[in-house]
């Protein structure tokens, strides 16, 4: 016998909505928001539109929600330890790479609504980037005076970035398991490591 706890209705609820809302991310990332039909994300679940509209008043509330989910991973929780070193650097690049892999259907879903006019979207994107800035930017002021680090840490997030979108736009659906290999992820160590430097700076 079940316990109540674990066949409450509220719990019911709270699964219902979770998996509207992956289903969603999953086809606005891949469809787009307008070309998405409230009945393709209820058919996705396994549930009526009805049942749907139970749980969100609009398509635009599931968006709106969806903003509100938490992204997975990436480099915030890194922190300066010494001197940055390359092995610290690798480490950092991989964090991002498996960040764009682990978010990629949100980030692809923020970049179409970002070009639509969606703020709050862009404010999500600069939020994210804002973390990386300021974890990249921290390691390096401990090898490197402020203005230069300042000035490796942008030229390190438009390299990733760039790479990324590049490979995004390339690879299309495949793009989480191309990224997720060793060629990919030793060229865009090798790539950072080339702009950052820090092997010279140790020997000035």
């Amino acid at each position: 016998m079940s316990s109540p706890s674990s066949s409450s209705p509220g719990r019911g609820r709270d699964d219902t909505r979770r998996r509207i809302l992956e289903a969603a991310r999953e086809l606005f990332g891949t469809e787009g928001f307008d070309c998405t039909t409230v009945r393709q994300i209820a058919s996705a679940v396994g549930i009526t539109d009805a049942a749907l509209y139970y749980h969100f008043k609009s398509k635009r509330e599931i968006l709106t929600a969806i903003w509100d989910l938490p992204l997975d991973g990436g480099v915030g929780r890194r922190r300066p330890d010494g001197a940055f070193s390359n092995e610290q650097l690798d480490g950092l690049v991989d964090a991002s790479l498996d960040f764009t892999i682990g978010n990629d259907r949100l980030l692809r879903l923020m970049a179409r609504e970002i070009l639509a006019g969606d703020q709050t979207a862009l404010a999500l994107r600069l939020q994210s980037r804002a973390v990386m800035r300021r974890a990249l930017r921290a390691h390096l002021l401990t090898t490197h005076e402020a203005e230069k680090a300042e000035i490796k840490t942008e030229a390190i997030i438009a390299l990733l970035t760039g790479t990324s979108m590049k490979t995004q736009l390339s690879a299309g659906p495949s793009f989480p398991a191309d990224v997720d290999v060793r060629v990919y992820r030793e060229r865009t160590r090798r790539w950072v490591r080339a702009l950052a430097r820090l092997d010279d700076h140790e020997a000035c």
